[in-house]
């Protein structure tokens, strides 16, 4: 059967009486397939949905998981796709796979508005880590930075110094509330409206719940990735003008994050150049990294 028929087959399982228009495969994603779908109801009305398909890469959560973490965060208010469908038999698709709405949003930043962005985002953080853990699907608990960078860093002499630092160290585990965490909160996660505004937050295949400076240092990283390092800053000083940054504590985390990104970003379908320019700036926060912690 083709792709259309396929997709077509099962837009009529959810949706009785429905039939595919159309449908566009979405770029950016790694470890799950995405596509928007145009679908003719039975009403004789159209609507939009998004396919979420995990493939053979994924290592998030499972569907159960996702979706009920989504369909939780919906329920709170929180800017995310409103889940629909899920369906792990593959009967109807090769893979377990989530609908969710459409929400109309770019996550292009015009070049011009890098900054007002970023202080957006920073102010919407918050909200997430705001989110009542208690009513959450089970999650992952990131806490304590030390072990999580002893895991990913290298076992090489260039980075012994490091290890050892780390090592030495004492009482770093977060000893706040526990949050939930996105973990992957940068602008290509983020659906802006023509306003400059926050549509909806997504691709949550990777929440937690832990320290959120944890999400801070990843936020700063991703920025640092897209943007250099003013990227980094702009978001730290957005930050900090509401909130406390612990210096140790949040070099650490992004040592982890850019050791984990060393490890992984082989995977991640970037252009050589991309790659390799990401790299230097994983190895770099590294280093500052290492300055901080008193390597």
């Amino acid at each position: 059967m083709s792709r259309y028929g396929q997709l077509n087959q099962m837009v009529a399982a959810h949706f009785p009486g429905a039939r595919l228009l159309s449908f566009e495969v979405l770029s950016g994603g790694v470890s799950a397939n995405v596509a928007r779908l145009d679908i003719a109801l039975s009403g004789g009305s159209t609507r939009s949905i998004i396919l979420r398909e995990h493939g053979v890469t994924h290592d998030g959560h499972n569907l159960d998981v996702e979706f009920a973490l989504l369909n939780t965060l919906n329920s709170a208010g929180l800017a995310v796709p409103k889940p629909l469908a899920r369906d792990d038999s593959q009967t109807l698709l090769d893979h377990p796979y989530l609908l969710l709405e459409f929400v109309e949003g770019s996550t292009e930043i015009p070049a011009e508005q890098v900054d007002a962005r970023i202080s957006i985002m920073a102010e919407h953080l918050p909200s997430i880590h705001a989110v009542p853990t208690a009513s959450l699907p089970p999650l992952p608990r990131i806490i304590d930075p030390v072990p999580e960078l002893l895991e990913v860093i290298p076992d090489h002499p260039e980075w012994s110094k490091l290890m050892q630092g780390a090592r030495a160290l004492t009482n770093t585990a977060y000893d706040g509330e526990p949050v939930l965490l996105h973990c992957d909160f940068y602008p290509r996660n983020i659906l802006w409206n023509e306003e400059g505004a926050i549509e909806a937050v997504i691709d949550w295949e990777d929440a937690s719940i832990g320290d959120p400076l944890f999400d801070v240092a990843c936020t700063c990283l991703e920025l640092r990735y897209l943007h250099g390092k003013p990227g980094e800053q702009s978001f730290r000083e957005a930050w900090e003008r509401h909130h406390t940054i612990e210096p140790m504590r949040f070099a650490l985390w992004q040592a982890y994050a850019a050791a984990w990104g060393l490890e992984n970003m082989g995977n991640w379908k970037l252009e050589a150049s991309t790659e390799q320019a990401m790299r230097q700036e994983a190895l770099d926060t590294i280093s500052e990294a290492a300055n901080i912690i008193g390597c």
